[in-house]
């Protein structure tokens, strides 16, 4: 019997949905053209529901070096006929992904103590870079303080910079930034961003 393909409404994650045979309408080459653009920086307002963070989960397992074992989700999508594109470039990159969705504190206070637990949570995800020779020791303290929360605010405001930097030393390669703002009435923001 066939495995019929089912409606995931509500989830965002690129490699649950193909792992679990849900419909995914084929936008892989979008990520094609995100990387052939002219531009260092791209802005995709889009309305809710429109597949932003999809979008991103799925440029995101294309291009993240940290995720090998997501090239094989490609296999069906008109992005893996590009194969000298793939060899080069699947799976070579870091790439930080970042969401201010859901910070939606009432005063400057709690916003900002939201926002360090999120840059914190963030850095969390990269704390091998702490055993990374490439880094130098004041790097390391200043990650670490980021981790543990006790960071300037200067340090959080340098913060995602400071962490392309970062893995941009220990890998050696550009950096692919994703960014999600907060949500507006007409939706949200998606920037994408290569740094190095």
């Amino acid at each position: 019997m066939e495995n019929k393909k089912t409606l995931k409404i509500g989830r965002s994650d690129f490699d649950l949905i193909i792992k679990n045979n849900h419909y995914f309408v084929d936008k892989t080459m979008l990520i094609y053209d995100f990387h052939y653009s002219a531009n260092d920086i791209l802005l995709m307002p889009r309305p809710k529901r429109f597949g932003k963070t999809l979008n991103l989960s799925m440029i995101d397992h294309f291009f993240d070096i940290q995720k090998p074992e997501s090239a094989q989700l490609f296999s069906e999508f008109e992005i893996s006929k590009h194969e000298d594109f793939c060899k080069t470039h699947q799976n070579k990159y870091p790439v930080i992904n970042i969401t201010l969705k859901n910070i939606k504190e009432a005063t400057w206070e709690k916003c900002l103590e939201r926002f360090k637990s999120t840059i914190s949570k963030m850095y969390d995800q990269y704390d091998f870079l702490l055993n990374s020779d490439k880094l130098k020791f004041t790097e390391k303290k200043k990650f670490e303080g980021i981790i543990l929360k006790t960071a300037s605010e200067t340090d959080y405001k340098e913060s995602l910079q400071d962490l392309s930097n970062y893995l941009h030393k220990h890998f050696g390669t550009k950096v692919i930034i994703h960014f999600e703002t907060n949500k507006t009435s007409e939706g949200r923001n998606v920037v994408l961003s290569e740094c190095g």
